[in-house]
Parts: structure tokens; C-alpha cells; sequence
């Protein structure tokens, strides 16, 4: 049956009144109809806010906790009052986690956790540090980076000037990397002769009215790389005019793409040849260009240029030594096979073609009948693992096609079709030649390679194709104790800053979370070796097996004197108790030094009611179990995380929706089992406490056991049985 889980409104208004001030109120009875299908649920009005159920007499320690998104609880309303009303201490669901706090530089924002723990304090409510060394939400990217090859430098070269701009001196027939632009007409453009030299040749740039402004008439010099900022430049050229004149300079990332005003200065010219020269170093505003404009409507004139050219200086320190070679994604000469190449679209073909490639090899060929707009047809390359975002990567290839035309290439994230950078546009003629483009990732995410041939109705052929990045080959890994000296200091200065950050008042910390592994041994760490796991960073992998004694250490180190230091893991009730056992070894293991002291163990309970008999009685020795051995410690015992979703017989999960009146009673049973026999089982001066992690039903956007009825309030706020179980466990009720 289909439940839709609704409370009656007195319900609903005595819970809102409690919530509203963080005290108890009353409010005038008044009368109304109870519909059938929510009568059932009035005996939750009877229960009063949470915490007042905890005995504190013979639990003076006792926290009963929550856990709580930190952004919404800082808009105060609703989910503050929750937290006010019902229980003592918070758990932050992120916003103290690595990933929430360190950003790709390593750089560390902790804006949220200081007025989270400003609102707390406020608010009379204790915090649960939530988490200090995790393997999980890590900044990766710059964890990563710490313990990246390095480059070993040879001894400083001669510095130099490198060239940028070629075809400088006018003397081939490339035109590509000059343009002309007027809007007052006329203007032409051509090679002539005499150069500046007297027998070579000159590009010839006709203004031939004056405009109303000066950049009516232009002349572009594109060039690549672009300028990038702090870096050292020299351009220069010769230049005459058929009468004495001067104009000025812009850059621009490409033609007509206006950047910066003033890029070189004036340039004087007369109707003799004369050399203008320029040092520069590019600015914040300049980098990017890649492209000069020079404005030559002030004066109608024929202007000439020659010999342009554009140099980098390099110091010869920062690349002593150092050889770039290439990272290949992937290569294919198309001899045996076009694996991972697919193509879609307009009825277009591609395939495998054996003596068709350049000199009679096999290549890859592609058909288009009819010209379309150029997404229509397309042709992809899945590439497995995300490229680097930031990072330039290069297409080299060999391609010929039936007619002129072009060709676009990029990367995409196949998840909502995302452009992540483009390719220049591959010019298309009837004879084979050689190209490289390049680009840089823009964005997350990007798996996918495209070509995209929608508007050029015919064949393409490629051969020999390579998609690669450049990198230093002057590399060495790192030793292992070269990465645990480095590693080891990055731990250390976050979890001083965490711990300056909530300024002595969070004095209880899972300091380590989810050390164990779940598969083969529990009695094992979790590792990342022999895995493709890059979402994960294993500190444990790098720092050994003692790595939680660093945490500790540092902890107790940037701390306030009272810590409590917990290790928190999941898992521990599971069938035959073996990570709990494992844990409880590794805790040994740890303190073996004679010097770490870990105060208690965290257990975080993300459990089911089955409805499954056998299942769900075995389910309940485990957990009864997992307290006798976490007992037998003699170290505060703290249930961290406690949720509860609910199983069919089949073993699949119910989605909140569909759980009937019967079972919510089923799993507020469970929540006073689990609860009543934390009381029992765990000794008065070993009760931490206990969390809620999830206070309402996961929405079915969450990443949480989406769409499950994990919580003891529904979504908005309503009490659920779960509430009223969750309330006789504090009671101990039979």
C-alpha cells in the first residue's frame, strides 16, 4: 500500500511550537477532523523534544547528537530549531571535511567551520569534529601534486631570445597569420617589392580615407603561444609609409577580439624604412593575447611592413636541463583497427580503410552525404580516465578530404554533452598534410574526443593520428620517504588549522575515519595500491600503517588539553563482527607505541530492518554483539551516525513512498533495540552518546540513500513512529 505519510496538524503544530524557541510552550487545544489514513500516527503528539529523554543523572556525559548540513543550519529557521529543541551536539556532514576546506593550491578556507561554531556556541550546542584523516573527500588534485615526479635541473643554459613569430621577413607565400579590417572600404593588402632590404618583399596595407576613429582601418599579427603574464617579450619590424604618419597599438586575442588598449605604443613612420623595436613584459591585462592590432585610419596612407618578428626571453634558468617529451592519450596508424572509434548522425559512415591512408596505408575514413549544420555528424573517441583541467594538450594527424572545407575538434563531458575545450578548425584540402592543433582542458569531466563534419558534405581520411600533453623528461618519482616527509607535513598543517580554525571549543574529533578494510581482510587498512580508485587518497599508503599516530599527535599537539580523540567507522555491526574486531586490533596496534592515547571508538551504524525474519534476527545479535566487544575496550563508545533504511525479503531496499504504517512501527522497534541496548550493553561511564545522522528522509536528489525513509522526521519536519521508537530507546521502555 502506498503511504503518503501524513501527520496530523495538531501534531505538526505542537512540534513547530517546541522548535520555535528551544522551550516548552503551550498553546490553546482546538479541535479537528482526523482523516482515517492519519489517525493512526496522533500518539506521536504525546512524545516531548528528544533530549528531555536522556536521564541525566545517570548519564552526565551523555550527548545526544545530530547530524547537520552546516549551510542550512547557519540560516537559522526550521533546521536550527530542530537542533535546539531535540538535541546537544552537532555533526557536521562536510563542511570540516579536506575537500570542503583545501582548494587546488592548498590554500584553506575555513569561513563555514568559524561561524559554524560561532551559531553552536550560541546556541548552547556542543560539536562533534567530523573529520581530520579520511581517505575519502580529499582534495586530490593537490595531494597528489605534493607527491608529483620532480623535474631534476642541469646546470643553467645561455639566456636567449626564442622566436614566436615566424614567416617574419614576407619572403613565402603564408598570408595566415596576418589580416586587414576596415570599415571605411578599400583597403588592400598584398606582398611587394622591394622589402627593407631593397630586393626582398614587403606586405603592403592601403588605408585609403581617414576615419572617424583609428581603428577603423587595422592590421593584425596573430601569433601562438599567447602572451602569458610576468613573462619577458621583444617585438620588432620595419616599417615606411608613402608620407610621415604614427599610430597606435592594441592587443587582442584574436582578430576583432578587443583585449588591450596601448599594447606596443606609437609607432612613427616615415617614407624611409625604419626599425620599431619594443621590450615588454606582459601584464595580468596583456596575457592571452595572441594577437597585435595596429591602427591605421588617422592617416590615409600605403603603409609597408617587413621582417616582424616577436621573442621570448628565457634567463636559461628555469629550463637548465630540462627535455620535453611527449604523454600519448592514444596513437593508431589505422593499419589494424579503429577500436573506440564510433561516429552518429545524418547517416554518415566511417570506417576501417586498408590502402587508402597516405603512401597506401590503412586509414580511417568518413562520409558525410549532405552538408548540415556541424554537430549533425559527428565522429568520437572515448578516453577513459578525465583529462587535467588546465593542462594543454595536442592533436597531431595527417588528414586529406574530397573538397575544401574545415574540420572541428574538441573534448566534451558526455554528461549533458559539455564542451571542454576546442581545437583550431583543421583547413580541408584534396592532398595530404600534416597538422597540429592544440588546446587547453576548460572544463571537468572531459572522457570524450570529438570531431564534428556536419557541414562539409564528403569524405574525410586521417592517418596516423596522436592525441598527447607535454612533460618534463627530466623526472624522478618521489622516494617513499620523500612523499612521507612531504605528506606528513601537509597532515600536520591541516589539522593545525582546523583546530586554530574552531578555536578551542570542539574538544571531541574523529581523527581518524574509515581506517579499516571491508574486503578481503578486515583486520587489514583500507589501500588504494593495485586499484584504479582516483576519487580516494590513502594517507595510509603513503604515511604506513602508524599513520594515525601522526593524526593523534598532531591533534593532541594544536588542540585544546581535553581532548577526546575517537576512531569512527562503519560496518562495525555486520554479520559475524569481524570489523569491529579488526578495528579494536588496529586501535591496539596504535597505542602499542606506549604514547598514542585514543579515547574512544565511533560506531557509525548506517543500518536496515529486514523484512526478512532470519535476517533481520541475525541483524540484531550482530549489533548486540558489536557492543560487548566495543564494551570490553573500556573506551567511550559513541554511536556516530545512526540511520536506518528498510529491506523487502528480496533484499532490495524501500523507497520511502512505499513503506506502510506496519513497518515504520517495524523500524521504530529496531531504533529502540539499538538504542535500549546501548544502555544496557555499554557501561554509564563509557556512554558518549548517540547521533542521528540523517533527522529527515533523504530526498531522491540526495547522494545519501536517496529517496530512502532514513530519518525520524519526514522531509518536512513530521514526526514518523521512527521519532517515537528513537524516544522509548532514551527511556529505556520495554
Amino acid at each position: 500500500m502506498k503511504n503518503n505519510n501524513k501527520i496530523l496538524l495538531s501534531a505538526v503544530t505542537i512540534q513547530m511550537v517546541l522548535l520555535a524557541s528551544c522551550a516548552d510552550e503551550q498553546i490553546a487545544g482546538f479541535e479537528v477532523e482526523i482523516p482515517a489514513e492519519i489517525e493512526q500516527y496522533q500518539y506521536l503528539n504525546q512524545y516531548e523534544a528528544l533530549k528531555t529523554y536522556v536521564d541525566r543523572n545517570a548519564n552526565p556525559d551523555f550527548k545526544l547528537g545530530q547530524g547537520i548540513t552546516v549551510s542550512d543550519f547557519l540560516k537559522g529557521g526550521l533546521v536550527h530549531s530542530v537542533a535546539c529543541a531535540n538535541f546537544d551536539e552537532l555533526t557536521a556532514g562536510n563542511a570540516q571535511k579536506y575537500s570542503s576546506v583545501v582548494a587546488d593550491d592548498g590554500s584553506m578556507n575555513f569561513a563555514s567551520v568559524v561561524s559554524f561554531v560561532e551559531v553552536a556556541k550560541q546556541a548552547g550546542l556542543t560539536i562533534y569534529g567530523h573529520t581530520l584523516c579520511w581517505h575519502s573527500q580529499q582534495n586530490n588534485k593537490f595531494l597528489n601534486g605534493l607527491i608529483a615526479d620532480k623535474t631534476i635541473i642541469g646546470e643553467p643554459s645561455e639566456p636567449t631570445w626564442n622566436e614566436i613569430i615566424t614567416n617574419n621577413d614576407c619572403e613565402g607565400d603564408d598570408l595566415s597569420a596576418y589580416t586587414c579590417s576596415s570599415v571605411i572600404g578599400g583597403n588592400a593588402w598584398e606582398f611587394v617589392i622591394p622589402g627593407a632590404d631593397g630586393t626582398g618583399r614587403a606586405l603592403k596595407v592601403v588605408c585609403p580615407a581617414v576615419g572617424a576613429n583609428d581603428y577603423e582601418t587595422q592590421f593584425f599579427i596573430s601569433f601562438e603561444p599567447v602572451l602569458e603574464e610576468g613573462k619577458q617579450y621583444r617585438f620588432k619590424m620595419d616599417v615606411r609609409a608613402e608620407q610621415a604618419c604614427s599610430f597606435g597599438s592594441q592587443a587582442h586575442t584574436k582578430p576583432q577580439a578587443y583585449k588591450h588598449w596601448d599594447m606596443l605604443g606609437s609607432v612613427s613612420a616615415t617614407t624611409e624604412w625604419a626599425t620599431f623595436k619594443k621590450d615588454f613584459t606582459a601584464s595580468a591585462d596583456q596575457a592571452g593575447a595572441g594577437t597585435f592590432a595596429f591602427n591605421l585610419a588617422n592617416t590615409a596612407t600605403t603603409y609597408y611592413f617587413d621582417n616582424i618578428s616577436l621573442e621570448l626571453y628565457d634567463d636559461g634558468q628555469n629550463n637548465a636541463g630540462v627535455v620535453v617529451v611527449n604523454e600519448y592519450v592514444f596513437q593508431n596508424d589505422f593499419e589494424a583497427n579503429k577500436d573506440g572509434w564510433g561516429g552518429w548522425g545524418n547517416g554518415s559512415s566511417n570506417e576501417l580503410a586498408a590502402t587508402e591512408g597516405i603512401n597506401g596505408s590503412g586509414c580511417i575514413k568518413f562520409t558525410n552525404p549532405s552538408a548540415v549544420n556541424f554537430w549533425e555528424a559527428q565522429i568520437a573517441y572515448d578516453l577513459g580516465p578525465a583529462l587535467t583541467v588546465g593542462e594543454v594538450y595536442y592533436l597531431n594527424l595527417k588528414i586529406k578530404a574530397t573538397g575544401s572545407g574545415s574540420l572541428r575538434s574538441g573534448f566534451q563531458n558526455p554528461d549533458g554533452y559539455k564542451g571542454c575545450g576546442d581545437f583550431a578548425n583543421i583547413t580541408l584540402t584534396e592532398e595530404w598534410q600534416e597538422v597540429t592543433v592544440k588546446t587547453t582542458v576548460s572544463g571537468e569531466g572531459a572522457t570524450r574526443f570529438l570531431f564534428s563534419y556536419g557541414d562539409f558534405g564528403g569524405t574525410i581520411w586521417i592517418d596516423d593520428i596522436s592525441l598527447y600533453y607535454e612533460k618534463s623528461g627530466n623526472t624522478l618519482p618521489l622516494t617513499p620517504e620523500e612523499k612521507k616527509e612531504v605528506l606528513t607535513d601537509a597532515l600536520e598543517t591541516w589539522i593545525k588549522g582546523m583546530l586554530e580554525a574552531c578555536d578551542g571549543y570542539v574538544t571531541t574529533w574523529d581523527v581518524v575515519n574509515e581506517p579499516m578494510s571491508d574486503w578481503p581482510d578486515q583486520f587489514e587498512l583500507k589501500t588504494g595500491v593495485g586499484k584504479d580508485d582516483p576519487d580516494n587518497f590513502y594517507w595510509q599508503d603513503y604515511l604506513g600503517k602508524e599513520y594515525a599516530r601522526d593524526a593523534i599527535r598532531f591533534t593532541r599537539q594544536y588542540g585544546p588539553q581535553n581532548m577526546k580523540l575517537f576512531i569512527n567507522e562503519y560496518g562495525l555491526e555486520g554479520s559475524g563482527n569481524n570489523k569491529c574486531k579488526g578495528l579494536i586490533a588496529m586501535i591496539n596496534f596504535w597505542e602499542s607505541d606506549g604514547i598514542t592515547k585514543i579515547d574512544g571508538i565511533g560506531s557509525q551504524m548506517h543500518v536496515n530492518y529486514y523484512l526478512d525474519p532470519e535476517k533481520q534476527k541475525e541483524n540484531e545479535e550482530s549489533v548486540v554483539e558489536m557492543y560487548k566487544l566495543l564494551a570490553a575496550t573500556g573506551k567511550l563508545i559513541k554511536v556516530s551516525e545512526l540511520d536506518m533504511g528498510i529491506v523487502y525479503e528480496n533484499g532490495t531496499s524501500i523507497k520511502t513512498p512505499y513503506v506502510t504504517f506496519e513497518q515504520h512501527k517495524q523500524m521504530a522497534e529496531f531504533y529502540k533495540f539499538i538504542i535500549k541496548k546501548y544502555f544496557e550493553i555499554i557501561p554509564a561511564s563509557q556512554r558518549y552518546g548517540i547521533t542521528q545522522w540523517a533527522p529527515t528522509d533523504s530526498p531522491e536528489n540526495s547522494h545519501w540513500r536517496k529517496g530512502e525513509p532514513i530519518g525520524i522526521w519526514t522531509e518536512d519536519y513530521q514526526r514518523k513512529p521512527a521519532y517515537g521508537g528513537f524516544a522509548d530507546g532514551l527511556q529505556n521502555l520495554d
